[in-house]
């Protein structure tokens, strides 16, 4: 169910509140136009004693540009440039047409924006490589105080250091990782439960040339061994009345496991370090279902956000 949450701080139950929040402002700006005239009357005054000591009279603060991330919608037309159009109304029951408001997929390079970006332009855009890098479990938002200097910081830190670290910053960081490990690449064995196709594992069925020492089973796996090897097989039940001993003996036929290169070794695999948490599936449910329900559920809300719906409970 939705939860309803009075987050104003209080602020709902105050009268005019306009007019506080208004004077409140005025205060703060006031305060800032004071400090700005103060500080330029002490540039001036060190200008005055000691003209060669000063470098500048405006200082300036060095920001870095910020990643511009949208979603590029198609403008839609006005009806009179569709006029050309006009013979083809009445040909289609407008009640049964499927209209098509948004797309979304999990694919090997991230989502439908950012596989555009790779195959249309060949290179990823800073805002590419900031939302491929934070799908990757590299980076993460965060909005707090840092423990390392206790200053307060609001943007993106690296997921294993929690370093701050600058929109601009991100591309050159982290696009060399994520470009080897996106895409269609070399097969990765810990995305694929382990496969490894240098190792690809086969049986070998061989003949032994003599008789191999007992091992203890259960009565029914040793009426089986029994089953499958007849003669070449000796079983008897244990002194113990709880285990049976199984013996292969000379000529009985058994399957060794080898490791094959296979001919197959890329694939257009997700990206690495690709989790359901990180879109906020919870744990609990991203373990009862299978890797693919997620990827539906995290295409779908990309789909409904590229519609315009930003809440799924719209619906």
């Amino acid at each position: 169910q939705p939860i309803w949450a009075d987050l104003n701080g209080g602020m709902g139950c105050m009268a005019d509140i306009g007019g506080v929040v208004g004077k409140a402002r005025q205060e703060i700006q006031r305060k800032s136009r004071l400090l700005k005239t103060l500080s330029r009357e002490a540039v001036l005054d060190r200008a005055a004693q000691r003209p060669e000591a000063v470098v500048s009279v405006v200082a300036t603060q060095d920001a870095a540009p910020l990643a511009k991330h949208s979603h590029h919608f198609p403008a839609p037309r006005h009806y009179t440039q569709l006029e050309h159009l006009r013979h083809l109304q009445g040909m289609v029951n407008l009640d049964k047409v499927v209209v098509v408001t948004g797309y979304g997929e999990v694919s090997s390079y991230g989502n439908a924006e950012t596989r555009w970006e790779m195959e249309a332009y060949g290179e990823f855009s800073l805002e590419g490589c900031i939302e491929l890098a934070w799908i990757m479990g590299l980076i993460k938002h965060f909005n707090g105080t840092l423990k390392a200097t206790g200053a307060m910081y609001v943007g993106w830190v690296d997921a294993k250091t929690e370093e701050p670290i600058r929109d601009v910053d991100v591309k050159p960081r982290y696009e060399e990782f994520i470009l080897a490990h996106t895409g269609i690449r070399l097969i990765e064995p810990e995305l694929v439960n382990g496969y490894d196709p240098n190792k690809r594992t086969l049986l070998r069925e061989i003949q032994i040339e003599h008789d191999m020492e007992p091992f203890e089973t259960t009565a029914d796996e040793a009426a089986t061994f029994k089953a499958r090897n007849g003669r070449s097989v000796d079983i008897w039940e244990n002194a113990s009345s709880v285990s049976w001993s199984v013996k292969l003996l000379k000529g009985a036929l058994i399957h060794v496991p080898m490791a094959l290169q296979a001919s197959r070794l890329v694939a257009a695999l997700i990206p690495t370090g690709w989790s359901p948490a990180i879109y906020g599936i919870p744990d609990d449910v991203a373990k009862q279902v299978d890797t693919v329900t997620c990827f539906a559920l995290v295409a779908t809300v990309e789909a409904l956000v590229r519609s315009g719906i930003t809440d799924p409970y719209e619906l």
